[in-house]
């Protein structure tokens, strides 16, 4: 018989993720099991199924992903489950999932998780999905994979690629703003980003996914559970997929992309506590189109030469592109994760918790452009950065009467190489990418990160917390360029293009950082809550110049100040509500000392500005299961972001808009289950809409008032699970689904903005160049559950 469970996850205290001790999920999602509570035999099940802020004698392994937990807490949170997850379609990848969160938006050059986009939460940025500058607080927004960080301290970017496949997650949280002390890390300005993968259980368990669709879209996705064993429990869980673009190049070339996910994890749950190890390898790799202009530009071509058609999206197609012959650039990013947790309780108030990770990641982008050159001295680059990190995370928590203490700290070590290598094969170059004739760098960044806090979530009476804290934080960083050595040839033959101009420095910072949240159940389904918090995070290091390289570092580190206010209401059983949630809350974050780098669409370092924005707006989000086999969700965000200060040479452009922030974003959907020959028939429809966006200028440098349209797609599905027979060898049931996304084929572009001339010649420069999105895509997908 099948039958739609609810999501229930575990996660952090609080807030919606940062913490290392997301570990055990409650009910089929755990392993826990129910102990008589002593002095020194504690109830395990309980405490581990329990937000952290309610009793933390397990840490903060809890149902803080639930709509219970969100409505206990002071912080604003959106939690993504399996039914608005399922809307980025079989092989969306974690951006497109994230879209369907309040207040966050996503751009991008491909519709899978391969392929890199730029996130946008309440107007503030992370990763890269495009090809201007204006990616204003670009890595602002911090990331983990179940509770370990995964954003590099040096570039402050994560990329969308490292986490491609949605079958391997059981939920995500998003916190917006800063949150509290203890689930903060490193780079909080805008709020924390929590993926939160599959949990060991209790029971045995597997899945096998296959799916294909649109442009030879291709995925098999595989999850095996080992269920209980003496006390220990493992899931491992992977997927690989591949798919061509929408984008049609003349030549034929496809502009191909792939990926793959494995992750596994072990967890030992002992009388007083549990002991886990985790594991997960992750890469996207996809070519990435030439963004198009949207009318002809008089010498822009196809292929560079004035005897070819005008490239445009006019005359050579909507969702055309350069002959890969021509220009091509693959893009790929792969991250490696180890980590282990420990929760041990003490005694019936003190427990003590430990996390300790290694990551490494590395990107490769492989860049050839020929376009309108004729045998350019940088035809080829050969840019392959990566970073190392491993830390600690330790802290103790304390229950006491009518308080809730959690204090400790964390400290980490990244060692970053920002190394690239622009050449020639060709006469008279001969250049190659150990030995470039063209640019080239490699410049080292070591930094570590300390991070002490206390915070105490005081209960005077019960239907009121208040969560003051403080955090203090010293970030040093070490810089010291390398390309005499490590190009030795190169330097020796061209000193002069090594982009490393400047000598070795190094810089250190020590800030506090107060919060305090606020939760006051004003009835038994109705919460007021409020927050304010300070973040601070290091300005973003790399690529082609900028601080410490060709930019002295003297700098302030970013901040921002932050408040939220806001309501919820939780109905657990009530006529048409069951399980529904409601949030709506007013946020105001304030960035100050932005250090902005501007590139050109090589990636060519152009200048620096600096400025201060405030980013104002409204959430709102419901969720509710209306009746049997019913599910519905919608999703609202309307916001206002603008600089208080921009300067770029000399130029001040205060009181412009913050670029690429949309004015508004709405999605709703839902479906439902229904008895159909047998089986049950799921038909699902949703629609989401992307508000008009003001854009950057590239060719000043500088935020701009024109803006890109909104839009807005309809989407539909549907699915037939039919239930095996109970001597049908361990098989449970199998499902036949139908995706279709964008049913009505709108065309609408995804991203634009103002070229400098870098990307397509002279003659662009001052004109728009647009990312279209996907049309109408179509997925089958085969599931068999165990």
């Amino acid at each position: 018989m099948f039958a739609v469970r609810p999501l229930v996850i575990a996660l952090a205290t609080l807030g919606v993720g940062a913490l290392p001790t997301v570990a055990l999920a409650a009910n089929d999602a755990g392993v826990t099991r129910d102990q008589k509570s002593s002095q020194t035999d504690i109830n395990v099940g309980k405490v581990s199924a329990t937000i952290g802020s309610e009793s933390t004698l397990m840490g903060n392994d809890a149902k803080a992903l639930t709509q219970k937990g969100n409505f206990k807490s002071g912080q604003s949170i959106k939690v993504l489950g399996q039914h608005e997850m399922a809307a980025a379609g079989p092989v969306g990848g974690s951006a497109q999932a994230l879209s369907y969160a309040p207040g966050v938006s996503v751009s991008g050059y491909g519709g899978t998780g391969a392929t890199k986009n730029s996130i946008s939460v309440n107007g503030i940025k992370q990763g890269w999905g495009g090809f201007a500058g204006g990616q204003i607080d670009d890595g602002s927004v911090s990331v983990t994979f179940d509770g370990v960080p995964m954003v590099d301290p040096s570039t402050g970017l994560w990329e969308s690629p490292q986490v491609p496949q949605l079958d391997l997650l059981q939920g995500i949280g998003i916190t917006y703003g800063p949150g509290n002390p203890l689930d903060r890390w490193y780079n909080n300005i805008g709020g924390q980003i929590a993926f939160v993968p599959l949990q060991p259980a209790r029971k045995p368990g597997a899945k096998v996914k296959l799916t294909y669709g649109s442009y030879n879209a291709r995925n098999l996705f595989v999850s095996g559970r080992t269920g209980d064993i003496g006390g220990w429990s493992t899931v491992v869980a992977g997927g690989v997929g591949s798919s061509d673009s929408y984008r049609k190049s003349p030549d034929g070339f496809k502009s191909p992309s792939y990926n793959y996910a494995w992750f596994a994890k072990t967890i030992k749950t002992f009388s007083n506590g549990n002991f886990s190890v985790g594991a997960y390898l992750a890469k996207g790799s996809g070519y990435r189109p030439v963004p198009i202009p949207i009318t002809p530009i008089a010498g822009v071509t196809l292929n560079g030469t004035p005897n070819s058609p005008l490239y445009s999206q006019q005359t050579s197609g909507y969702y055309s592109s350069i002959p890969g012959s021509v220009w091509n650039k693959q893009d790929s990013n792969e991250t490696w994760l180890l980590y282990s947790k420990l929760n041990v309780a003490l005694d019936r108030t003190t427990s003590a918790h430990n996390m300790v990770w290694y990551r490494y990641g590395h990107r490769l982008h492989f860049h050839y452009n020929n376009y309108g050159l004729g045998n350019p001295s940088n035809l080829y680059e050969y840019n392959n950065p990566r970073d190392d990190v491993y830390g600690d995370k330790l802290w103790l928590s304390v229950s006491l009467p009518y308080n809730e203490v959690n204090f400790g700290g964390f400290f980490l070590k990244s060692h970053y190489n920002s190394r690239n290598a622009f050449y020639n094969p060709n006469a008279p170059y001969y250049g190659s990418a150990a030995v470039p004739n063209a640019h080239y760098r490699s410049d080292y960044w070591d930094q570590t990160d300390i991070a002490a806090f206390v915070q105490d979530r005081i209960s005077p009476v019960d239907n009121v917390h208040v969560t003051p804290g403080v955090r203090l934080i010293k970030y040093f960083t070490r810089y010291y360029p390398a390309a005499a050595g490590d190009f030795a040839q190169a330097y020796a033959l061209y000193p002069n293009n090594n982009q490393g101009q400047l000598p070795p420095a190094k810089n250190a910072f020590v800030k506090i950082e107060p919060s305090i949240d606020f939760n006051w159940k004003v009835q038994r389904n109705v919460a007021l809550f409020a927050n304010y918090s300070t973040a601070h995070k290091e300005p973003q290091v790399g690529g082609g110049g900028g601080l410490y390289q060709s930019t002295p570092p003297v700098y302030s580190l970013e901040k921002s100040t932050d408040y939220n206010v806001g309501i919820k209401v939780h109905v657990r059983q009530v006529t048409y509500l069951h399980d529904f949630m409601f949030s709506a809350s007013y946020y105001h974050l304030h960035y100050a000392n932005q250090y902005i780098p501007l590139y050109d669409a090589n990636g060519n370092y152009l200048g620096d500005a600096n400025g201060d924005s405030v980013y104002q707006g409204v959430n709102l989000a419901v969720n509710d299961k209306p009746f049997a086999g019913a599910s519905v969700f919608a999703n609202l965000n309307l916001e206002s972001a603008k600089f208080t200060h921009y300067v770029t040479g000399g130029v001040s452009y205060d009181g412009l808009p913050v670029s690429n922030v949309p004015d508004s974003t709405f999605n709703v959907g839902g479906d439902y289950n229904t008895y159909v020959a047998g089986g049950v028939l799921t038909p699902r429809l949703w629609y989401q809409y992307m508000g008009a966006q003001a854009i950057f200028n590239d060719n000043t440098g500088a935020p701009s008032r024109r803006k890109l349209a909104g839009y807005g797609t309809l989407n539909l599905g549907f699915g037939y699970t039919l239930p095996t027979p109970a001597n049908g060898a361990g098989l449970k049931d199998v499902k036949l689904s139908l995706e279709v996304l964008n049913v009505t084929d709108a065309r609408y572009n995804a991203f634009e903005y103002v070229t400098g001339g870098g990307l397509l010649g002279g003659n662009s420069a001052g004109q728009l160049l647009v990312l279209p999105g996907e049309p109408t895509t179509v997925y089958t997908s085969l599931t068999a559950n165990f």
